[in-house]
């Protein structure tokens, strides 16, 4: 049996943790994953989802619709997210996806187990799940002068149609980019200067990663991905903008969407690094601040 995941959205960065389980729930399966992001992908997520999802989102239908079309799987396998952190949920559109998928392919199989570790409830046996990670998104390294943070989903910024290049981008400007990785920080480190914790885990482990960067390393600038549709991001970047304003911390919001052209987020990103590199070189630091 052809097993399709699509390696998008929700499900990034979770590929390891598929081939170990999916064996233990399906026995004779092939397990089917559709790939990077492709533009066909996104055109197949733009006719095929409503305008109320965010561009993560429809851009995992196109993976879905990918898998179905090219790849003629015979069952989608597609785990309810509920909580992947003690005490927290994922998002709305996280729980739900499964829901959205089974209401826009009625003719295709569905296997929808749930992990929901609020309620330490799982699919899997607690073996398999024992000091094991969900996700496997590789680690920042940090240097020690000349660090840009870029705060993001995960499945942003491993994702090379949602980032635009702009790892790249800051790598090519002289510069280190240093980012969160899902469920890395959130175990052991818990952020101090707000009054509650986040209700959404991924909320939590960008704000966590944000505040112990900027007590703990040598940041020059903040870059937060904010996608377009996303309730979290809406919220969280303007915690983050108050707090780099705060500190003096240059900071930069740049909102992706389903555009193609990534020229206009490029000459963004450059002429942030040149303000920075200026600012490095002279004592801007002590005027007032042209970028707010």
């Amino acid at each position: 049996m052809k097993v399709g995941v699509p390696n998008s959205f929700c499900y990034a960065g979770m590929e390891n943790f598929f081939i170990r389980v999916i064996p233990e729930v399906l026995e004779d399966s092939q397990i089917i994953f559709s790939g990077k992001t492709t533009k066909e992908m996104v055109e197949y997520g733009l006719k095929n989802s409503c305008d109320e999802l965010c561009i993560p989102a429809k851009i995992f239908i196109g993976h879905v619709e990918y898998l179905i079309r090219k790849k003629n799987v015979d069952v989608l396998f597609l785990p309810r997210l509920v909580s992947l952190l003690p005490g927290t949920y994922s998002c709305p559109k996280i729980i739900g996806i499964p829901d959205i998928i089974k209401t826009s392919y009625c003719g295709v199989g569905l296997i929808v187990p749930e992990i929901n570790l609020r309620k330490k409830r799982k699919i899997m046996s607690e073996k398999s799940m024992k000091n094991e990670h969900l996700f496997d998104f590789p680690m920042a390294k940090i240097a020690k002068t000349k660090n840009i943070l870029v705060l993001a989903h995960s499945y942003v910024i491993f994702d090379e149609f949602l980032n635009k290049g702009i790892l790249e981008t800051i790598k090519n400007a002289g510069y280190n980019p240093i980012y969160p990785a899902y469920y890395r920080f959130s175990s052991f480190y818990i952020s101090s200067d707000l009054p509650k914790e986040f209700f959404w885990s991924s909320a939590r482990d960008i704000y966590n990663y944000f505040e112990w960067a900027v007590n703990n390393t040598q940041i020059d600038g903040t870059v937060y991905l904010m996608t377009f549709g996303c309730g979290i991001d809406s919220f969280l970047q303007e915690l983050i903008m108050r707090k780099c304003n705060k500190v003096g911390l240059p900071y930069l919001c740049i909102t992706v969407d389903e555009h193609g052209a990534d020229v206009g987020i490029l000459t963004r990103i450059e002429a942030y690094l040149d303000m920075i590199e200026w600012r490095r070189k002279s004592d801007e630091k002590n005027n007032i601040s042209t970028y707010g």
